[in-house]
């Protein structure tokens, strides 16, 4: 059993995971596709206010991760973050086989070191949901975040077929 800990842990753990502004992921669950900015009510009597929604702590957690995976690793260096995302993205184009899906793996394993909330990546499988394959994979992760005792399951779907 783990051990209770005190409130002043609890802040810095939850300082530690962060806030960020909340996005809806529209379509299929797990797809993390056109995210769009979720709004918020505010509370209270009318007239109602919607403002833009936030999530911190554990609820930011699924979105961290795939927003980090589905940007792609230099894509926001002009804001002062080059190291940000992944480069499986440059596989893009690249045939289904094995080989390519030990890259992403790779990628995706060199992503999530760089995350500081990110306390020990447990497993990441990158598979062909289909037989054949075709131009879709899965990358399954099962990921530890900092001061957590259970570990986050989290599925990204990818394409490596080339934009039209």
């Amino acid at each position: 059993m783990p051990r209770r800990r005190s409130p002043a842990e609890l802040d810095l753990l939850m300082r530690q995971l962060g806030t960020d502004l909340d996005l809806e992921f529209r379509g299929t669950a797990g797809y993390f596709e056109d995210a769009d900015l979720a709004t918020a009510r505010s509370g209270g009597r009318a007239p109602r206010r919607a403002d833009l929604g936030v999530v911190s702590a554990l609820d930011s957690a699924e979105q961290l991760l795939a927003n980090r995976l589905k940007t792609q690793q230099g894509e926001l260096a002009p804001l002062g973050h080059p190291d940000y995302g992944s480069r499986h993205h440059e596989l893009i184009g690249q045939p289904n086989v094995q080989r390519t899906r030990n890259l992403i793996k790779l990628y995706v394993l060199e992503a999530l070191g760089r995350e500081p909330r990110v306390e020990k990546v447990l497993d990441v499988r990158v598979y062909a949901p289909h037989d054949p394959p075709r131009d879709q994979v899965r990358i399954e992760l099962d990921v530890l975040l900092i001061g957590q005792p259970n570990p986050l399951n989290l599925v990204v779907p990818f394409s490596l077929a080339a934009a039209a």
